[in-house]
């Protein structure tokens, strides 16, 4: 073989080990703030098969909500963050099991993922809500279908902050008109 056929062949060959970086593993921590998966491929522009639901629709602090991925075709991958607005920044964490797993982007477990690159039709996760947020918050997803054909952007209904699901608020103005009353007759 001539030394131009090698060189041309060994560039070639190198050239393949470049072409994508994928982590069929679920650590994708360099794909947080992003969310975009480093593929070397483009985010689809079509509509998502894949849809985030959630089993409430408020939430307090530390109250856990199941979050489901699912779609209409199975997927190899997923990343799943909770996020306020346009902010990059997760919020809350996550519990995760059997085929996800849960990854530290900005905090302990604020971001969950994948465990292998074998097909899902589904996955469910429990996220628990932020102590100290009272921010409207949805979940959001990037979901690999294949090597280079994935969606980002997949965002669940909002979650509304709700002060009173905790049962204090709905107490005090009961005990605070008690207390009054009382003062009232002790008078």
């Amino acid at each position: 073989m001539s030394p131009l056929t090698q060189i041309t062949v060994i560039l070639l060959v190198a050239s393949a080990f470049v072409c994508t970086n994928g982590y069929p593993n679920g650590l994708v921590q360099d794909a947080c703030s992003s969310m975009v998966p480093n593929h070397n491929a483009n985010t689809q522009t079509s509509a998502s098969p894949y849809s985030l639901s959630l089993s409430k629709s408020t939430y307090s602090g530390g109250q856990q909500i199941t979050v489901t991925l699912t779609g209409s075709s199975q997927f190899l991958g997923f990343l799943i963050q909770a996020r306020s607005g346009s902010s990059s920044t997760p919020l809350g964490s996550f519990k995760a099991s059997g085929n996800a797993q849960t990854l530290d982007c900005t905090s302990a477990a604020s971001a969950v993922s994948q465990t292998s690159g074998s097909s899902k039709s589904s996955v469910a996760v429990t996220w628990v809500a932020p102590a100290n947020s009272n921010a409207d918050i949805q979940l959001r997803a990037t979901v690999v279908q294949s090597e280079r054909v994935f969606w980002t952007g997949i965002l669940s209904s909002k979650l509304t902050y709700n002060a009173t699901s905790n049962g204090f608020q709905h107490t005090a103005p009961l005990f605070h008109g008690l207390f009054l009353s009382l003062i009232v007759l002790w008078i």
